[in-house]
């Protein structure tokens, strides 16, 4: 399905055909062989491409013992956030599918584990006494506090936010059998991709590695965009949630022939100050793009999530998620739901949604009031990040004793 990479030499006269390879040839180049290849390279997997909240990585052990097995690698970053890789060399669709239930059975495995769990087998993987898991991030990372890792990392293991990935050669899942594994652990907090890593040899005998996103987990939307009346910017209006085809799937595939339409991309070119915003709690995701009109940033509850959205001459900032998800948080909280009014800011309403069926909060202000389209990206980055720091921490401690 791809041609060769033909490289032009400086003289520009000259070329020379890179030609693909083939994992597991007498160069030795196996499971093993990758397994080891991206512990070393982290920088190989698009982290930024599948969930830039996991990055950097931080390579912590290979063949971590789990009651569901070893995990071939195990990274994290400076937030506490795990991410696992199985390495698979695909030989059937039946192979396909088990590494995909393999990884799920991981993140069931870990979700159950303490930090103190996580210390003693990353050191025992190592060979390494004391906290290996602070020590591996502190290296890279000198700035990190112990105590505020430790917790982070914790609470990550207790909400089951990982990133699963299973990276191979020449990976041609069917979307659909994928997506019906992940349906079954929706109540989850994890994120799932899969990753080719295409092997190109140089006529020297050098090495080009090339990953490819093949699929991750992202919520497919039908929305429906009014015309701009009011100049500037493309204004969006917000969507309705519908499944993709089949139905509840959470996977989207991707690779060549999947890029941004002009339209996406102008719309991801407003939004980028927003998506490049930084919340002052660190364990808060950064804000994701969902088209065409507005970003979600996923709070602790699964399947809740702060959004940000235009319409019209309005821009708003609010509350949303799957249905039965939010009924169930807002009941969880309580009177807290009502007293978290007055930290929010001004105008903030807690109200039954135009959309959906649920209690949501909302703010909305007219873009006129704000100025240009700078000064309307700063009011949503100052009231996203409000929203982030009175929501967040009442959401997750009702997530804790759900």
């Amino acid at each position: 399905m791809y041609g060769d990479f033909i490289l032009l030499e400086r003289d520009e006269q000259t070329s020379q055909r890179i030609e693909r390879l083939a994992f597991g040839d007498t160069s030795g180049r196996n499971e093993a062989w990758l397994r080891d290849t991206l512990l070393a390279h982290p920088e190989i997997l698009p982290i930024r491409d599948i969930a830039p909240s996991y990055g950097p990585l931080v390579p912590l052990c290979r063949e971590m013992r789990t009651a569901a097995g070893p995990i071939d690698i195990t990274y994290i970053n400076r937030h506490g956030l795990l991410t696992i890789v199985e390495c698979k060399l695909w030989r059937n669709p039946e192979a396909r599918r088990k590494v995909v239930a393999q990884v799920l059975d991981y993140a069931s495995a870990l979700s159950k584990w303490s930090y103190s769990d996580l210390q003693r087998e990353v050191a025992r993987a190592t060979g390494r006494v004391g906290n290996v898991p602070f020590e591996l991030v502190r290296a890279q990372h000198p700035e990190v506090q112990e105590h505020t890792f430790v917790d982070a990392a914790a609470a990550a293991l207790a909400r089951g936010r990982f990133l699963l990935l299973a990276a191979g050669d020449g990976i041609r899942e069917d979307v659909g059998a994928m997506a019906e594994l992940l349906d079954r652990n929706l109540g989850s907090g994890f994120s799932f991709g899969l990753v080719e890593v295409a092997l190109f040899g140089l006529a020297d005998g050098g090495l080009v590695i090339q990953p490819r996103v093949i699929a991750k987990t992202q919520l497919l939307e039908r929305v429906v965009v009014l015309p701009s009346q009011s100049g500037g910017r493309t204004p969006f209006v917000e969507s309705v949630d519908e499944p993709s085809v089949p139905e509840g799937s959470a996977v989207q595939a991707e690779g060549p022939g999947a890029a941004e339409s002009p339209k996406q991309a102008e719309y991801r070119r407003w939004w980028q100050p927003v998506l490049d915003m930084r919340f002052d709690d660190p364990d808060q995701e950064s804000p994701k793009l969902y088209w065409p009109n507005h970003v979600r940033a996923a709070l602790p509850w699964p399947q809740t999530w702060l959004t940000a959205y235009r319409y019209g001459d309005r821009i708003g900032v609010g509350t949303g998620g799957r249905e039965e998800a939010v009924n169930a948080l807002t009941e969880k909280l309580g009177d807290q739901a009502v007293a978290a009014l007055a930290e929010l800011p001004p105008g903030t309403e807690l109200k039954r949604s135009q959309l959906h069926n649920y209690m949501c909060y909302s703010v909305t202000r007219p873009v006129a009031e704000l100025g240009n389209d700078d000064g309307v990206c700063a009011w949503v980055i100052s009231t996203l990040n409000t929203f982030a720091n009175v929501l967040r921490p009442k959401v997750e401690a009702a997530f804790k004793n759900k």
